[in-house]
């Protein structure tokens, strides 16, 4: 069988007619395309015939050409068979017999060519196909492709495809099942989001597992009407044109303006006086201990004065920014003060409320510009073990808020103090400290109510009569405090009492409710009115539950060994408090005169045990076989027993307060009583020799610190008599501060000594004032304040000036640069206040993995 004529094949007719036509068995058609005829045929009548045969196949190859210029798939070579049949049923040159068999060949051909590609689908389909990812996007429709077309994979690179498609993966494939849609009803274009545009448009976000994009901008700042808008709620129309309609909106633009004003106001004259109201307000707050959710009420207030303030920065997340640059500038200032002071101090408050049991501040004591000694706040750091370990780490913690290093700098001196740490702890904290740094001075203070700690460590098996009378008081109190009608009956009887009761709250709650000398005084005061109220409600039958109740408690009231407790407690306790007292004043003592405090409160302790104190006093003198009246049961037993009672609570009251004493440190502290003018001797001639062995004992120490500022011991010594000189033109150790100081030229080592010695700890003011202000600032359903947060607040409310002397200048201009600083965003803890505030107020809650990229 020979081949078909080259010139009759046309590369653009499709392969199935290709194949079909070489399958042809017809010697009447294969000898036609061949261009032969029969044999009996003349050979000029043959020649014509092919001849016209040959011009009706170029006449359809020149057609065909034209028609690839506007069609590229394979159903277009369907028309030109359509064509080919209409010419050929026309008019034709041709008349043979051959040329009409070739025709309804051609025409058969044609029908079998259809049935063909009917059969399958016109969709060759690939190996190497894959289903679409899961992640990809929604598919659209393509206006450009033909039903018989078959599916293309699009590339990035393709230069037919425009910038809104630039999301298409290269490895983008079909699955059959889309395939067959496609050549049913037009091919589709399938689009994902492509990472680019979020460097490309700085508001856009999106979300891989939701595979949704939309606006950051508008979702914070739109208005409620707007909601619904596609780039609010989550948009899966990935394409660029759609995101730069977006962004030329009218919505985005009104969102867009107040993004800036919010995140980048102007800073103009008005806008910083504005702020200034609102800084100053925040602060108020902080130093009142009052919550952030203040802060729009009282802004209101303001406005209500006819002060102009800015309508934006008023929620809670809002305060706590504002506040948190105002303790910024302060801290600031804090590590420069402490950078310059040539001594430091350090005093760690171990916590005694419950709630703070797991915390410790520390505060700082140094050398102010002045030259005086000031104390404040550091950090609130929580304590990871209650070890001597977890206390040190938490000092490092603390210096390391204000970038600075605990060893990097020179403190001289430590003081701990705490119900929540024991003297086991103390003891053994100072002696880790010493050991690393032998030159730290460890001495005692006494921050709030030393006598709750004195009450933890004495009481146990030998004293249980303290935990007894514990029992019955809160018995007392409780029976009272919750029950309605009883503390009405309570108010109009015992007031003093009843008052003391409604104020302490939550009876359960208290530590020592024997520790509460208020307490004790309005029960003694109330005395006779209380056992009176007992024994009414005791005769009460009506009232069984109530009458069993006040039985009991009417015999602990009536019992000799209970009553006279409570009058030698309030002696101890007086004792404590005043030994407390000294400490919380303004005016810092020196070291000697701390320690012989101490030993003062010690020897007076010892003297309770055979001497009565001014309660124990009152006690035996309105106690005559009864007490006021009232005869009180158990005198012989109790009497013996109380004595040595008395003795145990003594001895180890000493004990403890002993303990704070430390060895180590003794000696330095006993010496520095020279610089106290009221010890220095009247007389010239017994001047002259004073003090000496005690400037050599200072001297020592000091040449044990790593910077010396001593260079020689008579130098030190010439100072010292050349100060004694000066004796009788001063008054006191102020004094002797302010003379050294003000000729510290001829004092230069002299002034250096008194620099260390009074930046040692001697008062605790400062620590009293943090107490409360945290006290304060955890009310109202406030303890759920981060660390952080705290941290800030008792910056502010324990370093700050008062209102009147706040400048917020610095803390305007750091709010501002962060504001408007478009190199940087904003802080982490920041960021994830604001974005749970956001999520909240959207629509549709954003997922967990969604990206988020920092605004340009």
């Amino acid at each position: 069988m020979s081949e078909p004529s080259p010139d009759l094949w046309d590369p653009g007719r499709p392969e199935a007619l290709h194949r079909v036509l070489q399958d042809v068995k017809s010697p009447c058609l294969q000898s036609a395309l061949q261009g032969k005829e029969p044999e009996e045929e003349e050979p000029e009548l043959k020649r014509r015939k092919i001849d016209l045969i040959f011009k009706d196949v170029l006449k359809l190859k020149e057609e065909k050409e034209e028609e690839e210029e506007e069609e590229q798939c394979g159903g277009k070579h369907l028309l030109q068979i359509k064509k080919i049949q209409e010419e050929e049923e026309g008019p034709s040159t041709s008349s043979c017999s051959s040329c009409v068999k070739l025709r309804k060949r051609i025409v058969e051909l044609e029908e079998e060519l259809s049935q063909l590609r009917g059969g399958r689908g016109g969709v060759p389909t690939s190996s190497t196909q894959e289903p679409p990812h899961p992640e990809q996007g929604p598919v659209e429709d393509s206006t450009g492709m033909e039903r018989s077309t078959p599916p293309q994979v699009l590339d990035e690179d393709d230069p037919d495809v425009d910038s809104a498609d630039d999301s298409v993966a290269v490895d983008l494939v079909i699955s059959p099942e889309d395939s067959l849609k496609l050549s049913s009803g037009g091919s589709r274009r399938i689009r994902r989001f492509k990472q680019e545009w979020l460097k490309k448009f700085w508001f856009l976000r999106y979300s891989p597992t939701l595979n949704e994009m939309w606006c950051h901008v508008c979702r914070q700042y739109t208005v409620p009407s707007s909601r619904t808008s596609a780039f609010i709620v989550g948009s899966k129309q990935f394409k660029i044109h759609t995101i730069k309609l977006h962004s030329q909106s009218n919505l985005h633009k009104k969102c867009l303006q107040l993004y800036k004003l919010r995140m980048h106001p102007e800073k103009t004259e008005e806008m910083c006086r504005n702020m200034t109201l609102l800084f100053n307000a925040a602060y108020h707050l902080a130093v009142e201990g009052r919550p952030f959710s203040d802060l729009r009420p009282l802004a209101e207030l303001l406005k209500r004065c006819e002060l102009k303030v800015v309508d934006q920065y008023l929620n809670d997340g809002d305060c706590q920014i504002l506040l948190h640059h105002i303790a910024r500038a302060l801290k600031e200032d804090l590590a420069e003060k402490m950078r310059l002071s040539p001594f430091l101090s350090v005093i760690m408050d171990a916590q005694n409320d419950d709630l703070f049991s797991d915390m410790v501040a520390v505060y700082v004591q140094f050398i102010s510009y002045e030259g005086s000694p000031n104390t404040e706040f550091l950090s609130l750091q929580r304590l990871g073990m209650p070890s001597v370990d977890g206390y040190l780490q938490a000092l490092d913690r603390a210096f390391g808020v204000l970038g600075l290093r605990f060893q990097d700098l020179l403190v001289v001196g430590l003081g701990v103090d705490g119900t929540n740490i024991s003297a086991g702890t103390r003891a053994s904290l100072y002696v880790a400290v010493q050991k690393t740094f032998p030159w730290i001075l460890c001495l005692p203070i006494m921050i709030h109510r030393p006598h709750l700690e004195v009450l933890d460590a004495i009481s146990g098996k030998e004293l249980s009569c303290l935990e007894d009378l514990e029992t019955n008081l809160k018995q007392l109190l409780s029976f009272y405090r919750y029950s309605p009608r009883m503390m009405a009956e309570l108010r109009s009887t015992a007031p003093t009492l009843s008052e003391e009761t409604e104020f302490l709250g939550d009876i359960r709650a208290i530590r020592w409710i024997i520790g509460e000398p208020n307490v004790l005084n309005a029960l003694i005061k109330d005395y006779l009115e209380v056992v009176a109220h007992l024994k009414e409600i005791s005769s009460q039958t009506q009232r069984a539950d109530a009458a069993a109740i006040a039985l009991s408690l009417l015999q602990f009231l009536l019992d000799y060994q209970s009553v006279k407790l409570i009058y030698f407690l309030l002696d101890i306790i007086a004792v404590l408090s005043r030994l407390a007292f000294t400490f919380q004043g303004e005016n810092h003592f020196l070291v000697s005169q701390v320690e012989a405090k101490i030993e003062d409160a010690i020897l007076e302790i010892g003297q309770l045990v055979d001497f009565p104190g001014e309660y124990l006093q009152e006690f035996e003198e309105n106690f005559r076989e009864s007490f006021n009246g009232v005869a009180l049961k158990n005198l012989r037993v109790a009497e013996s027993k109380f004595q040595s009672i008395r003795e145990k609570i003594c001895n180890r009251s000493q004990g403890i307060l002993s303990q704070r004493l430390d060895l180590h440190s003794r000696p330095f502290a006993k010496a520095c009583r020279v610089l106290d003018l009221n010890t220095w001797p009247h007389s010239r001639e017994d001047l002259q020799a004073y003090g000496e062995e005690e400037i050599q004992v200072i001297l020592e120490h000091m040449e044990s610190l790593p910077c010396r500022g001593v260079e020689a011991r008579g130098n030190l010594l010439g100072e010292w008599k050349d100060l004694k000189a000066d004796y009788f033109s001063m008054n006191g150790f102020k004094e002797v501060l302010v003379h050294v100081c003000r000729y510290r030229q001829r004092f230069p080592l002299l002034n250096r000594v008194l620099q260390a010695v009074r930046v040692l700890p001697g008062s605790t003011s400062c620590c009293d004032k943090g107490r409360a202000s945290l006290q304060k600032m955890c009310k109202n359903n406030r303890s759920r304040l981060s660390l952080e947060q705290m941290n800030d607040l008792l910056t502010v409310a324990v370093n700050g000036p008062p209102i009147a002397h706040f400048d917020g200048k610095r803390a305007l201009d750091s709010w501002f640069e962060e504001k408007s600083s478009s190199s940087r965003s904003l802080s982490a803890e920041v960021l994830s206040r604001r974005s749970a505030a956001e999520q909240k107020s959207v629509l549709h809650s954003v997922d967990v993995n969604t990206e988020f990229y920092p605004d340009v």
